[in-house]
């Protein structure tokens, strides 16, 4: 493979996270320094939260403090989220939480609640980004796409794939080469 062939292959690897508009795993330490920056900002928080949502979240967490301490542990933690609509899957909450605990290794304080809250409202705004996309060829309204209209768009539209191309991304959308594909079942498994 010669120089200019491997920066077109580069090039196309850096477009095709671009298909998933750019949501490949990210450290927990960087989406919670993210998201610090963003909500330690007046302004960014007052976006994110409502007044109501603010009193609810405080309230919800005093709650699961059961010592009084300001501090909640990782299974309270699990319990309060659970209650405010926020699941988290076991290992990416661990993690967070280990990124989160307090120096003396506590528990968590009310601050890191807004931040794990704030990290599922983004993956939800990105869910239904994404939910709007597949919407938008999805000429019958029935919640399918059809393979092969579906290979037939990444090969015309857009970074156009090569047939090649195309067909091995269909074994990511249609591995059981079906003929059509649930697109929520899709956005699930790229925000995965």
């Amino acid at each position: 493979m010669n120089q200019t062939q491997t920066n077109l292959s580069q090039v196309r690897q850096k477009e095709k996270v671009a298909l998933n508009d750019g949501l490949p795993k990210i450290e927990p330490r960087v989406v919670i320094e993210e998201l610090k920056s963003h909500l330690y900002s007046d302004d960014n928080f007052k976006k994110l939260f409502s007044d109501a949502e603010d009193k609810k979240y405080r309230e919800n967490f005093q709650l699961f403090d059961r010592d009084g301490d300001e501090r909640i542990s990782f299974t309270e933690l699990q319990e309060l989220l659970t209650s405010i609509g926020y699941i988290y899957e076991e290992q990416e909450l661990s993690e967070l939480y280990k990124e989160l605990e307090d120096s003396e290794g506590q528990g968590i304080r009310s601050d890191a609640l807004f931040i794990l809250v704030s990290k599922k409202k983004r993956e939800q705004d990105r869910e239904e980004q994404l939910v709007e996309a597949f919407k938008s060829v999805d000429l019958e309204n029935t919640g399918y796409i059809q393979s092969e209209y579906f290979k037939e768009l990444l090969m015309t539209m857009g970074y156009r794939f090569t047939e090649d191309e195309a067909d091995e991304y269909m074994k990511f959308i249609d591995p059981k080469n079906e003929g059509k594909f649930l697109y929520i079942d899709i956005v699930k498994k790229i925000l995965k």
